[in-house]
């Protein structure tokens, strides 16, 4: 059961990779449609392009890891690493939408869930990390 959620998730993750790249072809068509405020319009795509990198690299960790995960390497001090990485892209997109939001005020949630999000990744990091040290303590005892 565990490998067919596995499965999903990273069809998901392709998904999201896919849906990143191809907004970054169409986002200029998509906020000419959805705001006519110039203003709005380039904080807009300001604040998408600046976080695109951020995303593709959080996407590409969540890959990485659940790859791992599938090949049931899970509290390994790698997976450790791919997830700080991904709380720090979270930084990232906080960053670069709290740079923007003076021109497109909506941008500042996007600030605030990503500075969430952050803490909540590091909180589950530092899960990881104190399991994979029991792991590690447990694999030494015969």
């Amino acid at each position: 059961m565990q490998n067919k959620a596995v499965k999903l998730t990273l069809a998901a993750v392709g998904l999201c990779m896919l849906a990143a790249v191809a907004g970054a072809i169409a986002m200029p068509w998509l906020v000419k449609w959805y705001i006519s405020w110039e203003t709005g319009r380039t904080a807009i795509l300001i604040a998408y392009y600046a976080c695109l990198p951020f995303a593709l690299t959080a996407l590409v960790c969540l890959w990485k890891l659940l790859q791992n995960i599938r090949a049931e390497q899970v509290f390994q001090e790698r997976n450790s690493r791919l997830m700080a990485v991904v709380s720090w892209c979270c930084v990232g997109v906080a960053a670069a939408t709290l740079a923007t939001f003076r021109w497109y005020p909506p941008l500042i949630f996007v600030t605030l869930s990503m500075a969430f999000l952050f803490l909540i990744v590091r909180v589950v990091r530092n899960c990881f990390i104190a399991a994979t040290a029991i792991k590690e303590e447990n694999d030494l005892t015969v």
